[in-house]
């Protein structure tokens, strides 16, 4: 007879995967109605109400300046491709690639802002909040880890 063992790294990255899954689900912005949605979501995001604050540890991305308007909260570790987020009314097209104006890092790690486009990448340190500036303003389309 053969048996056959996980590896302990493969068991603890599971582990650690399906908890940070059922933390994100008790977060706020997760109710029924979002659950919905939820399934068509890259996993780790879960989608805010307009103006919601941003949870521990996640890192918070808002369409509009101040934290205001549609917005998307992103478990710490979650590399997520902003095209893959629907983001009504903005001005560069319906996803949230290219139309986020304020961050909130609620986590203990650094983000790293990606512009593909322009091959740009941009720190976001733990516990910082960014008011995107003119010149970096709706250019972010991928989010990384360091």
């Amino acid at each position: 007879m053969t048996t056959r063992f996980q590896h302990p790294g493969r068991l603890a990255r599971v582990a650690a995967t399906a908890a940070a899954a059922a933390a994100i689900a008790l977060l706020p912005g997760t109710g029924t109605a979002d659950a919905a949605d939820a399934s068509h979501l890259p996993p780790g995001v879960i989608r805010l109400h307009d103006g919601e604050p941003c949870p521990p540890a996640t890192l918070c991305l808002y369409r509009d300046y101040n934290n205001r308007g549609p917005a998307y909260g992103i478990g710490a570790g979650y590399d997520v491709d902003l095209r893959a987020l629907p983001m009504s009314g903005g001005a560069n097209g319906p996803t949230a690639a290219n139309e986020v104006s304020s961050w909130v890092n609620n986590t203990s790690h650094v983000t790293i802002l990606i512009d593909r486009d322009k091959d740009q990448f941009r720190p976001l340190f733990p516990r910082e909040s960014l008011q995107e500036p003119l010149a970096t303003n709706d250019t972010v389309d991928f989010i990384a880890w360091a």
